[in-house]
């Protein structure tokens, strides 16, 4: 399958130096609040082009966002997005806390006990980054690498699986951060950020084959199937553009 992302804004660069905050305090879901509330979505934020800051506006945007947006317009609600850490994600929205999550999440049988998935818009996978010049690492390799990743993604549970420890952080930003000041030999992240962020550093930084395939999809509450056709119906319109 075939990725439908548009080309990436000039402020990419700014998408790698968020501040991630948490998001807190309960919040009852919009339909059975206000019918007329927006709809929450919650997303790191650090997953260009999926999900990214944009630097001009300050707001959030990308694939993801463009998606959730046409959804929610569907059922007759504006979208509010909402930072928060990767972990907390799935479970703010199993909780009521959000109506949908999207950060380049895969969908998994596992995650699907938590939550609903739209059909998935776009397919890519884990990719390790390193600086030029250095052995290309592979799983094989990365038995004895210093390994950041993001804490409780399915690139945390691909590298444990293959017996690998790595280093956990609870963002993209922190994780390069590790590698940046040399903590870490390399990052294993999604492919598509993977590549943008090897293709802007003028050649001081490489990306690795792609190691896994993963389907990406937006997460939703179980049982909001209105808000799951939504989904599905402004993804089926976007790649048939």
């Amino acid at each position: 399958m075939k990725p439908i992302l548009r080309p990436l804004s000039p402020a990419f660069a700014a998408a790698l130096a968020l501040a991630v905050a948490g998001c807190g305090g309960g919040r009852p879901a919009p339909a059975a609040a206000d019918p007329d509330a927006p709809l929450l979505l919650v997303t790191t934020g650090q997953t260009p082009p999926y999900s990214y800051r944009d630097e001009a506006t300050g707001e959030i945007v990308g694939e993801e966002i463009e998606i959730a947006r046409a959804a929610a317009a569907k059922l007759g609600h504006a979208l509010e997005v909402r930072i928060a850490k990767f972990p907390e994600l799935l479970p703010m929205v199993a909780s009521g806390e959000a109506d949908l999550a999207a950060s380049g999440i895969t969908i998994t049988e596992g995650r699907r006990q938590t939550a609903d998935f739209s059909e998935p818009y776009t397919t890519e996978g884990g990719m390790f980054l390193y600086r030029a010049g250095e052995t290309e690492p592979t799983m094989f390799r990365a038995e004895r690498m210093r390994v950041a990743t993001i804490d409780a993604t399915t690139y945390d549970f691909y590298l444990t699986s293959h017996g690998v420890d790595p280093m956990r952080y609870d963002s993209f930003d922190s994780a390069m951060e590790a590698f940046r000041g040399r903590r870490a030999d390399t990052v294993f992240y999604d492919s598509c950020t993977a590549r943008l962020v090897a293709e802007e550093s003028g050649g001081t930084i490489a990306a690795s084959p792609l190691q896994t395939r993963e389907n990406f999809g937006i997460a939703v509450r179980k049982g909001n199937a209105a808000l799951k056709a939504a989904l599905d119906e402004a993804i089926a319109e976007r790649r048939a553009q």
